[in-house]
């Protein structure tokens, strides 16, 4: 009987949150909202095809009449209502944006043609130098066949900045297309930048002596590229080598300093977040001036009569935090950080409490509306969780703290020091978890520990040596305290760099899009409810680890070029039997792909993968019904634009024993494919092909 009771309470207890979530007593409505317009322009990203202006412009008339209708009576039919406007809205604003910024892109590749334009960014490291070009003129190309920006690789010396007037010659093509489902969707971030073609240059570029701003938006966004330039390489030059390059990332946002094989042991070590220009580092340009300023105003009598230190302060942090902003190049987390700051300091100027949960609604809001195309990078999707969970956290264990005794002793303070630094690397990390598996593939192992490492070295050391060269800059005394700050992140490095040797190799499944959904509204629903309805989130988690642990597994991937990518034990490797043109390597798979043990030509091959073992089984014609399988048939018709370069068809076996698949990789040669074992067997998934997009192009031939 206490059973039976016990079942019945707890079913009484789940029904209560049920109706107060139904009723809105237990949902934080201003988070709610900004989460709709999110999930409604990563919709829009995502679709195949190009939905028209009437359906976007009439979903949220339809929705907006339908909740004020059952406002009274329906209120969980209102709230849904409520929901899906924003929703469409957000489906609206990448409508909108996608629109505003439209801009010629290269239809095939050309070259190699001469472009005079303008330098209005520098990428130079060791291994890699690019330049982006704000273009004037394309030769053989009309003005409205002409890109707004065109990126080519640089090999010889860069002597000369942002700003500079050049002509180069190069060979041009149209953004590249996913290499395989589930890449980086590289041409549709190039839409939003007006990048409307990519290349290398051929020889040097010469810089011209004609002004070239075309009027003074450009003047000026090319002037502050080129103080950035400056800021950054000056950074540099006064860290020194060891922290020299991390030290103009975090300061200019100008990771072109920083070597390949410092940002691999950043990020494998989970210390890539510093990189980023956030909340430490926005907080830090707003908080050195308006401490400085309510510091010093009361000493001026007159000034402290006429006007609040407090707000003045404010006022002085907000114009700091602007002034930042605009020099670290605007990425999307420091997007976040700035609103954020101007809600936090924006409180402090008209004597409001900080919003603390709704500063990052706000953040988000504005995010989404102004760059909707965001919504669907790692970027956007690991700031934003990483940042709701810390400030729940802050909110709900370090703030109310009221009632601690005071003068407690160093051994207390130290261990509560180092509780609060481990449970803020934790959370963070646990937050930004299912989106880095989604996109990278990894998790950082050793993150909570490197986290811990670095916590005292950037508390004392990295901040205070920041802070100082921050305030002795219009002095020009700020090269010793960067001296300071270059040692400090050089240790920070040999961190990273030990934690990324030390941290396995793990090989975890990979957290498909369904289950990435899950678990995005996992996160969503544990900061829109309160108290009990909390609970509620436990359940589109489980489906997100059942989804990710159950899941089917790539195999292989077919490349839009023909290109098969298989998994072996030891790691990647490619056949390139039926590839039509040199293509690129898709980043889905890592940077190391190796070519597979196979003569290749149409010879019969077989290699052992992980997941089981493929086959190349050479066919005589095109007419042999083992080129392709029903269902390979079924999902998609043979697309190439050009003849299938081999008569070979791909043969897989499941390890677990399940009937062969064979597959013609030539019938996916133009929106790729993913070969995936799961509970049911081996499959073939098509990708979907966006040539339906603004964004959609032919797929890169070189």
């Amino acid at each position: 009987m206490p059973q039976a009771e016990s079942v019945q309470s707890d079913r009484k207890s789940l029904m209560a949150v049920v109706q107060s979530v139904l009723a809105g007593q237990s949902l934080r409505w201003p988070l709610v909202l900004p989460l709709g317009l999110a999930f409604g322009a990563a919709a829009y990203m995502t679709l195949p095809m190009e939905p028209g202006w009437r359906t976007l412009l009439a979903a949220p008339v339809v929705f907006a009449v339908a909740a004020y209708i059952t406002r009274n009576r329906f209120v969980a039919v209102s709230m849904l209502c409520t929901l899906c406007l924003w929703f469409a809205c957000g489906a609206l604003a990448g409508k909108t944006r996608t629109t505003l910024v439209a801009a010629p892109v290269l239809a095939e590749q050309i070259g190699s043609v001469r472009i005079e334009g303008v330098v209005a960014e520098i990428d130079a490291s060791d291994h890699s130098r690019r330049l982006r070009i704000a273009v004037r003129a394309i030769e053989d190309l009309t003005p409205q066949r002409t890109p707004k920006f065109v990126r080519i690789s640089y090999r010889p010396a860069i002597d000369f900045a942002p700003g500079r007037p050049v002509a180069c010659r190069a060979i041009l093509s149209p953004p590249p297309r996913p290499v395989v489902p589930g890449d980086y969707v590289f041409n549709r971030d190039a839409w939003f930048d007006r990048l409307g073609a990519v290349g290398f240059a051929v020889g040097r570029c010469e810089p011209l002596a004609t002004p070239m701003a075309r009027n003074v938006l450009e003047r000026v966004e090319l002037w502050v590229a080129a103080v950035r330039r400056k800021i950054a390489a000056h950074v540099f030059s006064a860290s020194g080598a060891a922290g020299g390059g991390m030290s103009a990332a975090m300061l200019a946002g100008d990771r072109s300093y920083l070597t390949p094989d410092d940002s691999e042991a950043l990020r494998l070590s989970g210390l890539a977040h510093l990189l980023s220009i956030s909340g430490l580092h926005m907080a830090l340009a707003g908080g050195i001036f308006f401490f400085l300023i309510r510091l010093l105003w009361p000493l001026c009598e007159p000034l402290a009569l006429r006007a609040p230190a407090v707000q003045v302060a404010a006022a002085g942090a907000i114009i700091a935090c602007t002034l930042y902003f605009v020099i670290s190049g605007g990425q999307v987390s420091t997007q976040r950080a700035y609103v954020m700051a101007l809600v936090g300091f924006g409180a402090k100027l008209f004597d409001r409490p900080a919003l603390s949960l709704r500063s990052v609604a706000v953040a988000m809001t504005v995010v989404v509306l102004l760059q909707p195309e965001a919504v669907v990078t790692p970027g956007f999707q690991m700031s934003f969780a990483a940042s709701a969970a810390l400030i729940a956290l802050y909110e709900f264990w370090f703030w109310p703290t009221t009632d601690q005794p005071e003068g407690r002793g160093v051994i207390s303070r130290v261990g509560g020091w180092i509780a609060g630094a481990a449970a803020t690397s934790i959370t963070a990390s646990l937050a930004a978890m299912p989106f880095a598996l989604h996109h990278f593939n990894r998790a950082a192992v050793f993150s909570v520990a490197a986290n811990l490492a670095i916590s005292p070295i950037i508390s004392f050391w990295t901040t205070p040596a920041a802070a100082a060269a921050a305030v002795a800059a219009p002095f020009g005394l700020q090269d010793v305290f960067l001296g300071l700050l270059g040692k400090s992140l050089g240790i920070v490095l040999a961190i990273a760099r030990y934690s990324a040797r030390l941290s396995p190799s793990l090989d975890l499944p990979r957290l498909g899009a369904a289950a990435l959904v899950w678990a995005s509204l996992a996160i969503a629903a544990f900061f829109i409810f309160r108290g009990r309805g909390r609970s509620l989130a436990a359940a589109p988690a489980a489906v997100a680890i059942v989804l990710w642990l159950s899941g089917p597994q790539p195999a292989a991937y077919i490349a839009t070029d023909g290109s098969v990518y298989a998994r072996t034990q030891t790691g990647w490797v490619v056949l390139k039997d039926w590839r039509r043109f040199n293509g690129l390597d898709p980043l889905l798979i890592g940077d190391d792909v190796g070519p597979a043990n196979c003569p290749g030509k149409g010879v019969a091959c077989r290699l052992a993968l992980k997941h089981g073992e493929i086959e190349i089984v050479p066919a005589p014609t095109t007419n042999d019904p083992s080129r392709a399988s029903p269902a390979a048939e079924e999902q998609t018709k043979p697309l190439a634009p050009k003849p299938c370069p081999s008569q070979s068809v791909l043969r897989f076996t499941p390890s677990s024993g399940r009937q062969a698949l064979a597959i013609d990789p030539c019938a996916y040669a133009e929106a790729g494919a993913v070969i995936e074992t799961g509970l049911s067997g081996p499959h073939i998934r098509a990708g979907l092909s966006q040539t339906g997009r603004p964004w959609g192009q032919p797929v890169r031939q070189r």
